[in-house]
């Protein structure tokens, strides 16, 4: 099975905005956008069937019809929620694209075909919002390719005159380019401010501020995957003892290492945040028994023989199990659950630390009524 935070449609450094799961969240209000323009496709398909400009001939015609049609049903799925996941996403993306493409050749004008074109416009903002660079990159790269197809064709067919073609093709590539782009470009900007306040200096991690963030987006993506949730927080063994015999350089890279292998151990499945000088706090998702063995190897995860200075960790975690119909994130719940798993922490660290309560607390979430 895929990890399943890979489910998210983008990975964690970008749209964190997303993680809002309420009614007047930026990002419903971007899938609404998403999901009228896509039944705004439909509408104007049929409606150049009905001009003199659109397809000619049975065949493109009949074209035309079924992509329209059949474009409603997943129209439909996007308004209702059921399109998500990477590869859904990706799929959702390269059928909009390839739609918009296909009924544009049918055209008998290439000039109208140009001027539906804009409908790119549409479908980057969607790659934008929901997809990562690299998507939204070969979407504008299949765009311009193809408005500058229509181009030629325009100016060979001498139907209209050179220069309408090209202001028509230079308006429509403004739009179809750089609307997108600018968006991406400006989004990251904003982005790499706002998130700067949610991480950790040192480590690059997130820090409180930006665990509690995360949290609300982990708890959205373990309910529409029906999965449990977990969280461990990890202390670092005796790090006095580390800081007075190396010096806090040394222990300032124990502090370092330790974060990054957490990291790296829940990778996919979850985030590790710097939530005190040596402490760690880690949200995880995923079944009962794949998140008590990721518990359970934590202390082996992050310590390696070869460290020098070596640095064990005492492990506490508490487990949410998916309860259904309970979406929005409980903020006291979860905060109950960070102070189960800091007591077993301290039990572990009092039992000689290197170790994991493999065992973890069940703090039961309240059935919605």
């Amino acid at each position: 099975m895929d990890p399943l935070l890979h489910t998210w449609p983008v990975s964690s450094t970008v749209m964190l905005w997303g993680s809002k799961s309420g009614r007047g969240s930026v990002l419903r209000l971007v899938r609404l956008t998403i999901g009228f323009c896509s039944l705004n496709f439909s509408i104007v398909a049929f409606l150049f069937l009905l001009s003199g400009e659109g397809p000619d001939g049975p065949f493109a015609r009949s074209w035309l019809v079924g992509i329209a049609t059949v474009n409603l049903i997943p129209t439909i799925l996007w308004f209702v929620g059921r399109i998500r996941g990477s590869r859904m996403l990706k799929l959702y993306g390269l059928w909009a694209d390839l739609g918009t493409a296909s009924i544009l050749i049918t055209f008998t004008s290439h000039n109208a075909a140009l001027f539906g074109a804009a409908l790119f416009v549409a479908t980057g903002a969607y790659f934008t919002y929901f997809l990562d660079r690299r998507w939204l990159a070969f979407h504008l790269a299949f765009a311009t390719t193809f408005v500058i197809a229509l181009t030629v064709l325009g100016l060979t067919n001498g139907d209209y005159s050179a220069t309408s073609v090209i202001a028509r093709t230079d308006v429509v590539l403004c739009a179809v380019i750089f609307i997108p782009a600018t968006i991406q470009f400006t989004w990251r900007q904003l982005l790499s401010r706002a998130t700067g306040s949610k991480v950790d200096a040192l480590t690059g991690l997130l820090n409180r501020r930006g665990l509690w963030d995360m949290s609300e987006r982990i708890w959205s993506v373990a309910s529409a995957n029906r999965a449990d949730i977990a969280v461990a927080v990890v202390d670092i063994d005796k790090f006095k003892a580390v800081n007075d015999t190396f010096g806090h350089e040394v222990g300032d890279a124990v502090i370092i290492r330790t974060g990054t292998r957490l990291q790296e151990h829940v990778n996919g499945f979850g985030y590790a945040a710097r939530t005190g000088g040596e402490e760690f706090t880690v949200v995880m998702i995923g079944t009962p028994y794949g998140l008590r063995k990721r518990i359970a190897t934590l202390p082996k995860a992050v310590v390696n023989a070869s460290d020098d200075p070596l640095a064990t960790v005492s492990v506490g975690a508490a487990t949410l199990p998916f309860i259904p119909y309970q979406e929005e994130f409980d903020y006291n719940e979860f905060s109950r659950a960070i102070v189960a798993a800091d007591h077993l922490m301290y039990d572990a660290k009092s039992a000689g630390g290197n170790t994991a309560n493999t065992a973890p607390m069940t703090v039961p979430r309240r059935r919605a009524p």
